[in-house]
């Protein structure tokens, strides 16, 4: 099956993409944070949270122009696809030009908004402005990837992300080197993500050669899409709340350096997450083609198989990080951060509700998901004022404790309602035979682990045997728990892809 080709290639680049992001990040943090010091280096990752919360802007246009992109093409409906694109170019260049006055703006008050001194301040309005110019090209390209990755080429559109990540590799090692400032850093890295529109055009010239980038306005097209982005947008701003709010709570409650140790926590985590994200972004495309074409035998397969190798690929994430996170911590940024361990446990746990993003996408290619929309505002309202209210008391802790009880309520949902209620599937089954074994295996070989007495060893030495040790049997035991069905699928994945 083409999609099952579409959907290998695009895990596979996304997967690599998502290392290489995940190594960079790792390791660019404790590097900043030596070179521009604690408090400073928290003023990016402040400045970055709020700008990160505008994109909400979006309305829920990117996960629609996707599913509508995938099933006009899949229909061959060219004329709608022109009209989409041509929509998408003029709605997001005015969003563009709203979030770069939003941001100009905030940064005119930043010293009343945020904890930070006059010194600092400077700074912050600098990188406002930085993010000004990049917001608005950032928005105006947008509908470029969406269009690429609707023809079931995400694969293509992930590989072409590590030319702008190799110049950012350059940009971090001239600065700990040469000496550039906050502003001349964050400057480079935005801007060298517009690298790959150049390529982007040519690929989208190849694909629909009927394209045109004139922007133009088409209501009928507009009125169609608009519904379900609505739907969308509703459940994601309070998502995207849970996730961005945060860091922001922290600024405006607490001090820079406590963002700083939430991005230390976020960027061991977020490597756990983004393999999460790696499925939605693959998966989606061809499940909008499976359900536009009522494929049932195709969403089973989705539903189940996809589930189950998801949730192992997740706790092998989850668990293995939580195997060495003291000593990961201890050689990311220093013994003096080892405080931060409890709550770097506990956050990665919460990745274990990705096993879900297989039936998500099926979701997403859906129509109505105003149930989803109610259990997300419900959660999402209560995590952030967990949050609000426990920052004086816990510190970043109370961003984790937050993002906890979000979760919870999210997973419930599904498990107890969602899935067995609106989608006539097996939450049983999904639990038992997709999920919980994979989680109970990665749980017992962590546990196990964690008990090994091998003092004699530093850090390193300890991430290494501790590491390998759990590669080794967890692989081993999932090897044993998989079917003969299983097997037999993913090396023809693997010999596909």
């Amino acid at each position: 099956m083409e999609s099952s080709k579409s959907i290998a290639k695009g895990v596979a680049w996304t997967t690599i993409v998502n290392i290489v992001n995940g190594v960079y990040g790792f390791a660019s943090v404790p590097l900043l944070i030596a070179y521009f010091g604690k408090s400073d280096y928290g003023l990016i990752g402040l400045a970055m949270s709020v700008n990160v919360y505008l994109q909400l802007m979006d309305l829920g246009f990117s996960s629609t122009n996707v599913r509508y992109f995938s099933n006009w093409l899949a229909r061959k409906d060219y004329t709608n696809v022109n009209g989409l694109f041509r929509t998408s170019l003029s709605f997001y260049g005015t969003l563009g030009i709203l979030n770069a006055i939003i941001l100009l703006a905030v940064s005119i008050f930043s010293d009343k908004i945020f904890n930070v001194s006059p010194e600092q301040d400077m700074v912050i309005k600098n990188l406002f402005y930085i993010l000004a110019i990049s917001a608005f090209i950032s928005w105006y390209t947008s509908c470029f990837d969406q269009l690429v990755k609707a023809n079931e080429l995400v694969g293509w559109t992930q590989k072409m992300t590590l030319l702008p990540k190799g110049v950012q590799i350059v940009i971090l090692i001239w600065t700990v080197t040469i000496g550039f400032s906050i502003e001349c850093y964050y400057a480079l890295s935005a801007f060298s993500m517009f690298l790959i529109l150049p390529f982007m055009v040519r690929k989208i010239k190849q694909l629909c050669p009927y394209i045109s980038f004139t922007p133009s306005f088409d209501k009928k097209i507009f009125k169609e899409v608009l519904p379900y982005s609505l739907n969308i947008f509703s459940f994601g701003i309070f998502q995207f709340s849970i996730v961005n709010l945060r860091p922001v709570f922290l600024g405006m409650e607490s001090t820079p350096e406590s963002i700083t140790d939430y991005r230390i926590l976020e960027g061991v985590v977020k490597i756990v997450m983004m393999l999460g994200g790696t499925f939605m972004g693959a998966f989606l495309p061809s499940a909008s083609k499976v359900v536009a074409m009522h494929n049932k035998t195709a969403q089973d397969q989705i539903i189940y198989q996809g589930t189950r190798f998801i949730s192992i690929a997740i706790c092998f994430c989850c668990f293995g990080m939580m195997v060495i996170s003291k000593e990961l911590l201890t050689v990311y940024v220093g013994k003096e951060y080892l405080y931060l361990t409890f709550w770097l446990d506990l956050w990665l746990l919460t990745t274990l509700g990705s096993h879900n993003q297989a039936i998500s996408s099926l979701i997403l290619a859906g129509s109505d998901i105003r149930a989803i929309t109610y259990c997300t505002i419900a959660s999402s309202v209560i995590g952030l004022l967990l949050t609000w209210f426990l920052i004086p008391f816990y510190d970043v802790g109370a961003t984790v404790i937050g993002y906890i009880v979000y979760c919870l309520f999210q997973i419930l949902f599904y498990y107890f309602f969602y899935w067995p209620v609106v989608m006539k599937i097996s939450s049983g089954k999904i639990f038992l035979k997709s999920f919980f074994p994979y989680v109970a295996t990665g749980f017992a070989v962590c546990a196990s682990l964690r008990l090994l007495n091998l003092d004699s060893l530093n850090e390193w030495g300890l991430i290494i045997i501790k590491g390998g040790l759990f590669c080794f049997i967890y692989g081993f035991m999932v090897f044993i728990l998989l079917s003969r069905e299983d097997k037999h699928f993913i090396m023809k994945l693997v010999h596909k892809s």
